[in-house]
């Protein structure tokens, strides 16, 4: 690991006084001991989600542990009850686009803030993925990843896909905080919510060793009703923690946020006032103040704090270009949930695929779709309701442009708000119609209604759902619909041979964190530790100006340490493009050295499009991050595959698209490799009947 210079530039007042009167709960304290601190805490305490979720939240989580580790002094005297640094898509992205490891984040900010409790979010059994895991992975993980604080919750509120995160955890000594996710529909009840937390209360044995969370994702809390809400669950478990976690997308966050403090929330989440855009939570000054205001005392260096604040404007301006490009609060968020944490990935998917224009068009879908299938759109729920409202009306944009676009508005509106979803209301060519709304639905659409994920938390969608994706196929899907838990039904993978599969392919023994990555997200982690062995720890010691944009110009430098010992690198010179190649000269340390770089026109790779009918092209645009599937392994030319046999995996969107093969063949050619990024109706098999 790079050596890590020390950056506490917080000089001022008694550091060992600001940590005696303002650090209240420490690494290392047991569950219990934590919940107790926090019920004899006068007033509330925040959790800053800085690190992590401000991050995801607006700026597609490329903020960088360069730049967020210069925090940690501050947050080391801030008083807070924990940070949020680790955890949902920032590992991911993490190792797919800022190439640093979730372990070394962790020994970096261990190191920097050893007083305050780090924070993850898991997804019940997805973890930092986006498809259920077997239980032993998820034990084998969750046991080798050193945070105190484990956030966890289902898309569906489905309590038992929770048991083994909660069961590892709490065995562990660490604190479990298990989540409901919120949303407002007619059937989210405060008598459901006291359902889903009973269910909780009941696997963790009781409230002595856990803090509650109530996580509104999309920021779609009603101020009224977020207060009874809390109330409710107060009156009937008065010992309970309770930890409110909500987006500001709707424009009405602090006010939402007032009123569960009034109920009896002990914690609220926050950021810094500087990180504060559109999708992310409330700032820490202002809600801090608001609360004091209202005679609510808050445990926080109030201070230290404003110095955070400043020390984010020092560095956010180099993130400018990561922000989304749809700007403002949204309060139709209230109509179409989606997450605050899905939309800067959402919008950069629609910019780099052309299609942002349809934007305004895919929102409406999504708040039809979401009252047809019924579930919380936080991952891995939103990137299923992304992806197959995204897909539906860049279909009917294809078809017939934006007349089409508006006539499946249209249909929609009639067939859930004016016909109240009585299909046999619907005119014969509607409902034709609607029977081919979902049959090009991604494999995680398909997935989710036969409760691979676990079982939906308002009932399974109607019967012409399952007929629309599954046609004349349907009834035999829908025997095959699971009731029971992933935990219960997902065979276990079998380790050694996984371990041995990334070994063979690294051509050495993996570390347990390469293991970990593997087991997580194959394709990336491949990516990321073949990036890393040609790289070092550049993502690590680079400033994000280079890191980002690199040297621009003859005498442009940049010096940094690394291993106690310093570099500079300058920009010599950029020769002249020829046959497409270029030569660029630099000094390491006052040595010249020479690098040859190839530019796109250096190869030129013809893209084949599948035009015949034994030709298999991908059904979207996206990376091949499988070639075969589970049962069989790797499949080669030759094979022989079998109607409806998985042939193929595209990953888009985080979302798992299996390429099946439509009738019983022969594989002639297979025309992409593994990690290939591929664009839509582009040719992967050529295959022969048999």
């Amino acid at each position: 690991m790079a050596k890590i210079k020390n950056i506490n530039s917080v000089t001022n007042g008694n550091v060992n006084e600001d940590l005696k009167n303002w650090v209240f709960v420490r690494p290392g304290m047991s569950p219990r001991d934590i919940v107790k601190a926090l019920r004899e805490l006068k007033g509330v305490c925040f959790v800053s989600v800085g690190m992590r979720d401000a991050g995801q939240s607006d700026f597609k989580n490329r903020l960088r542990i360069y730049d967020l580790k210069t925090l940690a002094p501050y947050y080391n005297r801030m008083g807070l009850f924990s940070a949020e640094c680790h955890g949902g898509a920032r590992w991911h992205v993490g190792i797919m686009n800022r190439r640093e490891s979730p372990f070394e984040e962790i020994r970096i900010l261990r190191e920097l803030m050893p007083d305050v409790l780090l924070q993850t979010l898991v997804r019940e059994t997805n973890l930092w993925g986006y498809r259920p895991y077997p239980r032993n992975v998820i034990e084998y993980v969750v046991s080798q990843v050193d945070i105190d604080v484990w956030r966890c919750f289902s898309f569906l509120n489905d309590v038992r896909n929770m048991r083994a995160v909660a069961e590892v955890v709490m065995k562990r000594g660490r604190l479990f905080e298990p989540a409901i996710s919120y949303t407002s529909a007619d059937w989210t009840t405060i008598d459901y919510y006291l359902g889903v937390v009973k269910e909780i209360v009941d696997l963790c044995g009781g409230v002595d060793e856990i803090v509650l969370c109530i996580k509104d994702m999309a920021g779609v809390g009603d101020i009224k009703a977020i207060g009874e809400l809390v109330d409710a669950i107060k009156q009937k478990y008065p010992e309970l923690v309770i930890n409110y976690h909500r987006h500001i997308t709707d424009g009405l966050a602090i006010p939402a946020l007032l009123s569960a403090a009034k109920a009896g929330a002990k914690i609220f989440d926050v950021q810094e006032d500087s990180l504060v855009r559109f999708y992310g939570h409330s700032p820490i000054l202002g809600v801090q103040a608001v609360f004091e205001e209202s005679e609510i005392p808050v445990h926080l260096n109030r201070k230290v704090a404003e110095e955070a604040v400043y020390k984010v404007r020092e560095w956010i301006g180099y993130y400018d270009w990561a922000e989304s490009p749809f700007r403002g609060l949204d309060h139709t968020v209230t109509r179409h949930k989606m997450p605050g944490g899905a939309f800067p990935s959402s919008f950069e998917q629609a910019l780099k695929s052309d299609f942002l224009h349809l934007m305004p068009a895919i929102l409406k879908v999504m708040s039809l779709y979401n009252r047809i299938v019924r579930y919380f759109d936080v991952t891995p729920g939103s990137q299923i309701t992304w992806v197959t409202c995204s897909g539906i009306v860049n279909r009917y944009a294809k078809e017939r442009g934006d007349a089409g676009v508006r006539h499946i508005i249209e249909l929609l509106t009639k067939f859930v708000e004016k016909k109240d979803q009585d299909f046999n209301a619907m005119e014969p060519h509607e409902q034709e119609e609607l029977l081919q709304l979902f049959r090009n639905a991604p494999g995680d659409f398909k997935n989710l209604i036969l409760g691979h994920y676990g079982k939906l938390p308002a009932g399974w969608p109607d019967e012409w759902v399952y007929r629309s994706a599954f046609g004349d196929e349907w009834q035999k899907k829908l025997k095959e619909r699971k009731e029971l838990s992933p935990l219960e039904h997902i065979e276990d993978d079998d380790l050694d041979r996984l371990r041995k599969e990334l070994a063979d392919y690294l051509g050495r023994d993996p570390s347990e964190e390469e293991f970990i990555l593997f087991l997580m997200h194959p394709k990336d982690a491949l990516e990321f530790i073949e990036f890393r062995e040609k790289y070092g720890e550049a993502p690590l010691v680079l400033p994000t100006n280079v890191w980002r944009e690199g040297l621009k110009k003859p005498g442009d430098k940049v010096e940094f340490e690394l291993w106690g010992k310093p570099y500079c690198i300058e920009l010599v010179s950029i020769g002249g493009e020829y046959e497409g190649i270029i030569h660029v000269v630099m000094k390491v340390n006052n040595k010249t050295r020479v690098y040859k770089v190839e530019t796109p026109r250096a190869k030129k790779k013809e893209i084949r499009m599948a035009r015949a009918f034994n030709e298999i092209g991908a059904p979207i645009a996206g990376n091949v991050w499988r070639i075969g599937n589970p049962q069989r392994g790797i499949l080669k030319v030759g094979d022989i595959v079998h109607k409806g046999e998985e042939i193929a995996n595209l990953e888009a969107m985080k979302m798992e698209n299996a390429i099946v093969a439509p009738f019983d063949a022969q594989i002639k050619e297979i025309c992409v490799k593994l990690n290939d990024a591929v664009q839509e109706g582009q040719l992967l098999f050529v295959l022969e009947k048999v």
